[in-house]
């Protein structure tokens, strides 16, 4: 069975097609990964920020997809008082709106070798046919410098809300210098791949 499989399926054939190359997926599974870590402690950061607790209760975080739960973070950051605290959640929030684009067009699109374009490129809710669709198109092209980027701000927003998770984690001590940096750097990087314009000439393929 399995060596039909192989016959059949040829995954090598296929990512080598793809330019899905050991570094390439590698990147790429990480900032996945990091996207499912992120959806799993932003729920307990929740509970932590607004004083539930979860024990033989159904919280109304669960089954919320991530832009509800990013929602209920943007919600509770507006009662606070301006100043560190609610500039790092506000700015967490809009950089993970802006990762998990950068995820679903990853995990979402569909993969594509075009010509002369030595790596994978992702097209989520595409309109090739001339079909109208609910959801707008997003586009990744996952050369290299570009993963590494998207992974190291995924990264920036995991450690964050790890800690955000934490009882023994004051939020203003989170907030610390270099914390804030890094988070508006990643800030920038993510909001800049997660654009529909950041490689315009990718719509005509």
């Amino acid at each position: 069975m399995t060596n039909a499989m192989i016959e059949y399926g040829r995954a090598d054939l296929i990512q080598e097609l793809l330019g899905l190359s050991p570094p390439i997926g590698q990147k790429v599974a990480a900032i996945i990964t990091f996207a499912g870590s992120i959806e799993y402690y932003l729920e307990r950061a929740l509970w932590r920020l607004r004083g539930i607790n979860p024990k033989g209760i159904k919280p109304d975080t669960d089954a919320r997809v991530i832009t509800d739960l990013l929602a209920m973070l943007e919600t509770f950051a507006a009662d606070l008082k301006p100043g560190d605290e609610k500039t790092l959640l506000e700015v967490w929030s809009k950089s993970a709106r802006s990762g998990f684009t950068i995820r679903h067009n990853i995990a979402h699109g569909v993969a594509m070798a075009i010509p002369n374009v030595s790596t994978p490129v992702y097209a989520r809710n595409p309109r090739w046919h001339g079909e109208i669709r609910k959801r707008q198109f997003g586009d990744f092209w996952a050369d290299e410098p570009t993963l590494d980027l998207v992974r190291e701000a995924m990264a920036v927003l995991l450690r964050i809300v790890i800690l955000l998770s934490r009882e023994d984690a004051p939020l203003k001590d989170i907030a610390s210098p270099l914390a804030m940096k890094a988070l508006r750097t990643a800030r920038s990087v993510l909001s800049e791949f997660a654009g529909r314009d950041y490689n315009p000439s990718f719509e005509k393929y």
